[in-house]
């Protein structure tokens, strides 16, 4: 969103998350979409097909967006801005940014010069999509492994095993033709997929930046391949320090994933690192700038071999900036500040295609505030601006983002308001140069306003049996039962373009495979209705409250909270010795900082299962261990986070597969 001098200030939780800043019980059946979606670094591309010569550009009137750069109101105020341009007359003083606007009744295709011949032949390895595996065989033709451990979201678990079988090769041939998916699979529910998407040339990843959702401990459900995304928590590092990566990317480069970004206005970007998109590392600051900057993205050009960070530059109407770096992780050097077709920019962010070509999603401010928004070509080695592809004269729009599915390319926005949550549209073609459709609002039943989010970008997690399209929206403003400061939550497609996002607060992703499930907690979690017992209550906080079934709508009226004091422990009785393997703990703000988790067949007699000092507030504890037989369960607080009790809303466990 078009921001702000706000920095979120929310409480530690434990371990992961990811999150981009925007400028601006079910069936536990499977879901997948049937196309095969790139992601990561891209693979050697074939040579792309030769361009078509560019309809006539539109001419822009003369005139310069009103006003010199504002600091950002407090509160969250829009300040009206920009760079003044010569040749254009005087610049007007500051005005108001507009917050709504009339949509324009048309919008107007800008296609200025010649098409490049050819795409960018991609050269880097093929971007692993299903998780490293211990052994396996080397696959070529940029087809994932079967197997591997790739474990997604918020689940953070201690002693994971990882399942051997299936390295995806790093540097392999991308696969050309890819896999066509004829006629689509029906999954349950009814849901048809549709379709299949012939992959040509090197992979990449589709769509914007990216963020995971959910915390936990340290390990992942590596023997399974599915990872649970825990909403309405917050994310934090191995170190137990909350991610801060507001208007951010996520990429995946060679084996490892990297997200980036930083807190709005700031002058650094920041990188942490991740095998498995559960346990992130914090890798220090790779950039940063004598302006501000927001809204960071970045990507790899296999031809130049270099990495190339994109920003928000300095304000809300602000510059395109541009660094490079010769590694992921390591020191970029800033390298440009530039102009949109002689005017700043609003929120921006890239998108690769299947042939390595880049391009800029931006808002544009060449007829006022938040006027207009449009795509951008980049030239081959990313640095520059090669050619506008098309721009909306349309308003009061701002987090643009691209995805593609199925051959149809999808951009999406969200409205101008603030840091509030607003509605997400959609527009779609299968040219990014247009035709495009009228928007299209996404359908999200139960909610207004994209589930108190603003929309940031859609990821696809591209697997062997299909690819999950994940929505990430920002929480700027958490309230009431919706914490965290991000969202994930996976698009279901029917048989429209349009996608549907129905609501869930935890829900299993499979990145290997692209599929996705819900999380039934009715014939998953043992401790459901179980007793449960505490050391000590406070209030009507009683402990029975942690193995009593909640939604994602009432999960914070009822929570067990124990007294003020150390040492303090709640157990669950099994009613039996049975078989376990994982335990889930959701922590309100009075939370745990160092705890353990232990299992007992007699409730004297305990084994450690999960021990840690970086508990945090408002956060998942999910632990993955070796299969143990078990009647009794507890968690045995040694360390409050604060001055209050030990407080936890649900207490589950589980017996995975």
């Amino acid at each position: 969103m078009n921001i702000i001098a706000k920095i979120h200030s929310a409480v530690p939780v434990l371990l992961v998350g990811l999150a981009v800043g925007c400028s601006g019980g079910a069936s536990p059946a499977v879901h997948h979409d049937a196309s095969i979606q790139p992601g990561g670094a891209g693979a050697s591309g074939a040579t792309g097909v030769a361009g078509t010569t560019g309809a006539a550009g539109q001419t822009t009137a003369a005139g310069n967006p009103a006003g010199s750069p504002a600091g950002a109101a407090g509160g969250g105020s829009m300040s009206n801005g920009g760079v003044s341009t010569a040749g254009a007359g005087t610049t007007a003083a500051g005005g108001t940014t507009k917050t709504g606007g009339t949509t324009a009744a048309t919008s107007t295709m800008i296609v200025g010069g010649t098409t490049l011949a050819g795409g960018t032949a991609k050269t880097g390895g093929t971007a692993v999509v299903g998780g490293s595996a211990a052994t396996g065989t080397t696959v070529e033709g940029g087809t994932t492994a079967t197997g591997g451990s790739t474990v997604l979201g918020g689940t953070t678990v201690e002693g994971g095993t990882t399942l051997a079988g299936g390295t995806t090769k790093t540097g392999g041939t991308a696969a050309t033709g890819g896999t066509a998916v004829t006629g689509g699979t029906t999954v349950a529910g009814g849901t048809t997929k549709t379709g299949g998407t012939t992959v040509t040339g090197g992979t990449t990843i589709a769509g914007g930046t990216t963020v995971t959702g959910g915390t936990t401990s340290t390990g992942g459900t590596a023997t399974t391949g599915w990872a649970t995304i825990h909403n309405d928590f917050f994310w934090y590092d191995t170190d137990g320090n909350l991610i801060n990566v507001r208007s951010g990317a996520l990429r995946k480069f060679g084996d490892t994933y990297y997200w980036y970004g930083g807190a709005p206005n700031d002058h650094n970007q920041t990188c942490y690192s991740s095998p498995d998109l559960v346990h992130w590392t914090y890798k220090g600051i790779v950039l940063t700038t004598t302006g501000d900057a927001n809204r960071m993205d970045i990507l790899y050009n296999a031809t130049t071999q270099q990495y190339v960070i994109f920003l928000k530059y300095i304000g809300n109407g602000a510059y395109f900036g541009i660094a490079t770096g010769s590694t992921p992780d390591g020191q970029f050097t800033f390298k440009s500040q530039t102009l949109v077709d002689g005017f700043v920019i609003g929120d921006m962010s890239m998108y690769q295609d299947d042939d390595g070509t880049a391009y800029l999603a931006y808002v544009w401010w060449g007829t006022g505030t938040n006027k207009a928004h449009g795509i951008y070509r980049m030239s081959a080695d990313y640095l520059t601006l090669d050619t506008r592809m098309y721009l909306w004269n349309e308003g009061s729009r701002e987090a643009p983002h691209i995805f593609k599915r199925n051959g149809t390319y999808y951009y999406g926005l969200s409205e101008t308001n603030m840091i509030d949550p607003s509605p997400t549209r959609y527009y779609t073609a299968t040219n990014l140069a247009g035709p495009w459709s009228a928007a299209t609002m996404l359908n999200t039943p139960g909610s207004s306003v994209s589930w108190q989010t603003q929309c940031d970008f859609v990821f696809p997690f591209a697997g062997t049996q299909g690819t999950v399209y994940m929505y990430d929206g920002d929480r700027w403003e958490p309230t009431g039962g919706f914490q965290g400061d991000y969202l994930w939550l996976p698009f279901e497609f029917g048989t429209g373009l349009i996608p549907e996002m129905d609501y869930y607060q935890d829900w299993d992703l499979n990145a290997a495979a692209g599929t996705w499930r819900a999380f039934d907690r009715t014939t998953r979690d043992l401790a459901l209705g179980k007793t449960a017992t505490a050391s000590s209550t406070n209030g009507t906080n009683a402990a029975a409250a942690v193995t009593t079934a909640t939604t994602y709508q009432n999960y914070t009226a009822t929570r067990w909270e124990s007294a003020a004091s150390d040492p303090q422990t709640i157990m669950v009785d099994l009613g039996s010795a049975i078989e376990i393997d994982r335990v889930i703990l959701k922590w309100y703000t009075d939370y745990g900082k160092s705890f353990k988790i232990q299992t007992s067949t007699d409730s004297t007699t305990w084994t450690d299962v999960y021990t840690t000092t970086k508990g945090a507030s408002y956060s998942v504890t999910d632990v993955t261990f070796a299969k143990t037989n078990a009647r009794y369960v507890r968690m045995n607080g040694t360390q409050r986070g604060n001055a209050n009790g030990y407080s936890l809303f649900a207490f589950m466990v589980l017996n995975d597969p």
